[in-house]
């Protein structure tokens, strides 16, 4: 991969996803939780209206989290465990580890030994708008306001994403869904910079596109019929657990890995 530009902050007159002339609220490219920075400014809705509808299922796929509910004979009821990283050991295995405070009633149902899991990952339907967002504020930061056809469908997904009731409603983009992403999976990030362009140079020719928090490429040239994905049956799981002699031990860090999908 060839870095290009480092790409600076830049105010518009207007919200570049809305038009709302109020744009005073500070918008991070990529979200802030992704380790994004200030890059320009957007209306409260725009800045606000995607946090919980899609960037929540970015963060998760990026991190590879699931959020889980566990129950056993021992405890009455399911119970939230919040998030959960999934990582997976040399010979296969997978771990889960808190993301955040693990209440003590998880012990409790664990050393039921039988555990039902139910979980739900990530959808690509919502994690795909999150970057598409990047991928346009990112050309705006670099161009001024894309104007066009492409421009007008992609603001209209955008919008359309933010006003959704809720994230069940979140109607999916083509656009967003014909993206190409690769993720990094190095110690360190290729570079410090929130936002840099560049350009991957692969047996298909050459494909430019934005370097996010020095691990996440995405192209804005579209995939073709033959490389745009096709998302997984989504909607929650239910597996059961059985669970062996408890351990102790001290995580020292836990890194981004490649892992098996769990959906």
């Amino acid at each position: 991969m060839e870095l290009v530009e480092v790409l600076i902050a830049r105010r518009f007159d207007a919200c570049p996803i809305c038009g709302d002339p109020a744009a005073t609220e500070r918008e991070h490219v990529p979200p802030g939780s992704l380790g994004g920075k200030v890059m320009t400014w957007t209306c409260n809705r725009c800045n606000n209206g995607f946090g919980s509808r899609v960037e929540v299922d970015l963060l998760d796929w990026y991190e590879g989290a699931v959020t889980t509910w566990f129950a056993s004979e021992t405890v009455r009821g399911k119970r939230k465990t919040g998030r959960l990283l999934v990582r997976w050991t040399t010979n296969g295995e997978y771990v889960l580890l808190p993301a955040g405070k693990s209440d003590e009633i998880y012990a409790e149902i664990l050393a039921a030994g039988n555990v039902e899991m139910e979980y739900d990952t990530p959808e690509h339907r919502r994690w795909s708008i999150a970057l598409l967002k990047c991928v346009y504020l990112a050309l705006c930061i670099k161009f001024g306001v894309i104007k066009g056809e492409w421009a007008d469908q992609v603001r209209a997904d955008l919008l359309a994403a933010r006003d959704a009731p809720s994230r069940a409603d979140v109607p999916p983009s083509k656009i967003a869904q014909r993206l190409h992403v690769w993720r990094g999976f190095a110690p360190e990030p290729i570079t410090s910079d929130p936002v840099v362009t560049g350009i991957i140079h692969g047996p298909d020719g050459p494909m430019e596109g934005v370097l996010l928090a020095g691990r996440l490429f995405v192209s804005w040239s579209p995939a073709n019929d033959n490389q745009a994905v096709t998302p997984a049956e989504t909607g929650r799981r239910v597996t059961t657990l059985r669970v062996g002699k408890p351990m102790s031990s001290v995580v020292t860090a836990v890194m981004p890995e490649p892992r098996t999908p769990t959906g």
